[in-house]
């Protein structure tokens, strides 16, 4: 059994013995339950190349994978992004050039909003990996948990918001100074009452992606979202993760929402993120 401890806020887990590159199958399970039931893990003291990066998510299930198009007319955003030696499953989150010059995703100094992955995607998976490579110290990313800032409304608010579903939009900027709040609305319209793989019921709430509550009057839907905006990033429901080198960071995207805040050493901080499922295992606790 791996040695965990809870930070003082009772739900974010901490792993700090564990080389997770001798991590064994039964291990990782562990670690995904404990994501399933908390919401964030993190792991601290690694030493991770990128092929070792890979083997351990490849014990997760079904990660992400990004490819660059080949077209040389097209610009996909991910042009300097994918980490090399990572079989295309890691991207770099950095503001700091690689060999050709280009940097990585989220390479701006200012805040990234609060978000999670892939809003408005029926399919998307509900992991993510951040891992500090260099250059972190002194930056910091939040996590909320809306397990606690569900359970904490009122029942009359409960009852009314169980059937709602949202209308997100498919993507957006996250740079607080771009902030847009146009874009594709996509066509799947998710609940914003989830009950996520390990029976923990919360909010689906990535909040700048929600355009409206699609069951609710414009009006009514305006003063949910107002309210659910202020109320689920309380300090009392969120982590607050001041990064060293050697961290991971796993969040879990249903009922779980993250932000960046400003860093303006962005161009020497590089962290590699991928996206992957729970893997098959019984989540009962």
């Amino acid at each position: 059994m791996i040695n965990y401890r809870l930070h003082e806020n009772n739900w974010t887990v901490f792993i700090e013995d564990l080389d997770m590159r001798q991590a064994s199958q039964n291990d990782i399970n562990q670690i995904a339950k404990l994501i399933a039931t908390n919401t964030l893990v993190i792991i601290r003291n690694q030493n991770l190349t990128a092929t070792d990066e890979v083997a351990i998510i490849r014990k997760f299930k079904n990660p992400q994978t990004f490819v660059v198009p080949e077209a040389t007319n097209y610009v996909s955003g991910l042009e300097g992004a994918v980490v090399e030696g990572s079989e295309d499953l890691f991207l770099r989150v950095s503001g700091k050039p690689d060999d050709h010059g280009r940097v990585g995703i989220a390479a701006y100094e200012t805040e990234m909003v609060w978000h999670c992955n892939d809003p408005g995607e029926a399919n998307r998976l509900p992991m993510v990996w951040l891992y500090g490579v260099e250059g972190t110290t002194g930056s910091r990313t939040s996590y909320n948990n809306n397990i606690l800032s569900y359970a904490d409304l009122s029942e009359d608010m409960k009852k009314e918001i169980n059937s709602y579903h949202l209308e997100v939009i498919k993507e957006m900027g996250l740079d607080i100074d771009n902030l847009r709040t146009d874009g594709v609305i996509a066509e799947y319209k998710p609940k914003l009452v989830v009950t996520n793989i390990a029976n923990r019921t919360g909010l689906f709430f990535p909040m700048y992606h929600v355009s409206k509550i699609l069951e609710a009057t414009d009006q009514r839907s305006k003063e949910v979202l107002d309210f659910l905006r202020e109320h689920t990033v309380q300090e009392q429901y969120v982590y607050h993760h001041d990064w060293r080198d050697g961290d991971i960071v796993i969040g879990e995207q249903n009922l779980g929402i993250h932000k960046r805040w400003p860093f303006k050493q962005i161009n020497q901080r590089t962290l590699h993120r991928a996206a992957f499922d729970f893997p098959d295992q019984d989540y009962t606790v």
